[in-house]
Parts: C-alpha cells; structure tokens; sequence
C-alpha cells in the first residue's frame, strides 16, 4: 500500500514538473469560461429592445470585471442623438461625455475597419499612436480609458464602448478579453438588427410608429379585448389649418411643429401606450387600459398641452392647436382595425366641424 502511494507520489511530482497539471487547470478554466460565454451569449440574444439589452452586457461586465468606469455611446438611427449609459464605481451616474468623443472614435475606426474588429478590446494607448491625444476633450481623458471597444455594423460604427482600469487594480487577462470579444460581437449584431427593425416600423421625421406597424398594435389590443376584456382606446389628432400654417411660415416651420408635437405626445402618455404618425398632419394614440369615462379627460389634457406649446421661427412664437376624435376599442366578434379607425375618424370630423380645438368622443 506504501509503495502504491509513494508511486503515485512521484507520478504526480513528475506531472507537476513536466506541466501536465497546470495545462489541466489551465484547460478546466479555458471550459469554465466558454461554459459562461455560451450561457451569457444565450441569455443576451432573448432580449429583443435595446434598453434591456444594454443593461443586461453592462451588469455582466460590472459584476465579472469591476472596472472604475463604464461608458456605452449608442448612435441612434437617423440622427446624430448619442445615448450614453455612464458607470463609476459600479454605479449608474448622470455624468456624461461630450458628444465629441464618439465623433472621433467613430470617424476612426469607420475609416480602418480592416484593422480591427468587431467587439475588439483595444488598449487606448495604442490608439494613440495614430490619433492625436489633444483632440480628445478634457473630460474623457480623465475617466483614463483602458480599452476601446467598436461597435461595428453593416452602416459602420454604431457604438463605442469605453472600459476603465479595474478597481481592485488588477490586470485584465487574455480570459477576459476573450469573453468582451465574444459578448460585444454578438451584442452589436443584436443592437444593430434591433436598431434597423425599429427603423423600419419607425416615421424617419418624428421617431413615431407608422401606419402598418400601428394597425398591427390595434389588432392586437382588439384581440386582447375579445380574450381578456381588457379595456384600451383610441386617439386620432389632427393639426388645425396645418396647410394655411405651412403656407405661411414655410414647411421648414412645419415639420418643427411635426417634430415637437411628437415630442409632446411621447411625454404625455405612458410607456405602455403607443404613439405613431398617421398622415402628414394626422397622430394616433393607442392608450391601453383606458376606461370609456377616462379617453375625453386623456384627449382634453393632450390637446390643451399641444395649445400651450410654442415654436421658435425666425424669432417668433408660433402656436398651433389640435383637434381630436377618440373611441374605445370593443372586443365583439365585428371589430376590426378598420371598424375602429372608422369611428375615431368620424369623432375628428365631428371636432372640426365644431370649430376645431376640440376633443370628441364616440
């Protein structure tokens, strides 16, 4: 028994020396990782909206890497409006940085994407050696950027992501950088495919859902009401004289007066509710579980906020108001999109042949 044991003593002792057990130890750690690779690339591509799927990548890399800082710069679609998600010390902050910065990072790498790719962690010093460190702004420079990483779709850049030095001060290791390369490639597939599917359902003016996208939402409502007998509602507005005001100020005016009553209808209805552009100066509101004696309350509130907004052109203060037609969706065996759309068509014409700025509801 003695001698099995002291052979088995030596067997080990030789292994140890010829570095058999530390590449064992090396490899279980290589399958640990790739084990929480795939298990986290598998939960990362069921989110299907940015918002949850920011959060999810940036509570991984907080939670495996606590690192000082965490920037992500999200390029929205169609305009240059740069969402910024900023981390310090493991906390969200409200700090942000100057817009400036994903400019530069962007017309960089947009311009040697056959040097690097997608998802790459790139040491920040050594993009200094091609890129000016004056022209980066004071504010960056001093978060002391560890790695640069691209985000890279079929359009180009259409996110930076910014990673500090770890808090405990240690060293990111080639374990690490492995894993952001797999999770940041496949998150920015994931961002890019969301980003073009919102593009598509998106008005390229406004930001609003458009027609097909919204009579898919009120089929589904419809739907919910026959199953459940949930209650919902719609809003159809309509912009008074809208032509005369064109006519007058010029369309440049006018789509200020699109763009802003956009903005006003998305801060005045609740997240689940749905805002979309149904004719050059026509809006819907889809309002989930609103009760019939609430739609004329809802309608009067949107349209006396639109009354009170004010576009600046050429210095002066122009104002427009609305008209209103609304109904409730019914979940009897009849309705149907049309059927509703109807009904909120014929409230609008009633409201305008009363004098405009005015709600009505049927």
């Amino acid at each position: 028994m003695q001698e099995k044991t002291e052979s088995s003593i030596k067997q080990f002792e030789t292994m140890q020396k010829s570095g058999v057990i530390n590449s064992f130890e090396s490899l279980k750690k290589e399958n640990s990782q790739l084990q929480r690779i795939i298990k986290d690339m598998t939960l990362l591509v069921t989110y299907t909206s940015i918002e949850p799927m920011v959060k999810f990548i940036i509570s991984r890399i907080i939670d495996y890497f606590v690192p000082e800082t965490l920037v992500f710069l999200i390029n929205e679609p169609r305009s240059n409006k740069i969402h910024q998600y900023f981390y310090k010390q493991l906390q969200k902050t409200d700090s942000c940085l100057n817009n400036e910065i994903f400019s530069i990072l962007k017309d960089y790498f947009d311009s040697n994407l056959h040097y690097y790719l997608n998802g790459e962690a790139i040491p920040f010093e050594k993009l200094l050696d091609n890129i000016e460190k004056s022209i980066f702004p004071e504010n960056f420079l001093s978060i002391e950027a560890k790695y640069i990483i691209p985000l890279i779709g079929i359009g180009g850049t259409c996110g930076i992501v910014i990673l500090g030095n770890k808090i405990t001060g240690q060293k990111y290791d080639s374990s690490e950088i492995y894993y952001m390369k797999s999770m940041f490639s496949v998150f920015s597939i994931s961002l890019q495919n969301e980003m073009n599917y919102r593009t598509s359902i998106t008005d390229p003016k406004t930001g609003l859902y458009t027609y097909d996208y919204f009579v898919k939402r009120i089929q589904e409502q419809i739907a919910k009401a026959r199953r459940y007998h949930s209650t919902a509602a719609l809003l159809m507005l309509d912009i008074d004289h809208f032509k005369n005001f064109n006519d007058t100020y010029g369309h440049l005016a006018g789509d200020k007066v699109l763009i802003e009553i956009a903005k006003t209808l998305m801060s005045s209805v609740r997240t689940e509710d749905c805002v979309g552009r149904f004719g050059g100066e026509e809006f819907i509101i889809l309002l989930s579980e609103c009760k019939e004696d609430s739609i004329f309350h809802v309608a009067e509130r949107i349209r006396k906020t639109v009354e009170k907004l004010e576009v600046i052109e050429n210095n002066n203060k122009l104002k427009v108001t609305v008209s209103i037609g609304g109904c409730q969706i019914l979940g009897n065996s009849v309705e149907t999109p049309k059927t509703v759309i109807k009904r909120i068509d014929d409230a609008l014409y009633q409201s305008k042949a009363n004098g405009r700025n005015r709600s009505t509801i049927v």
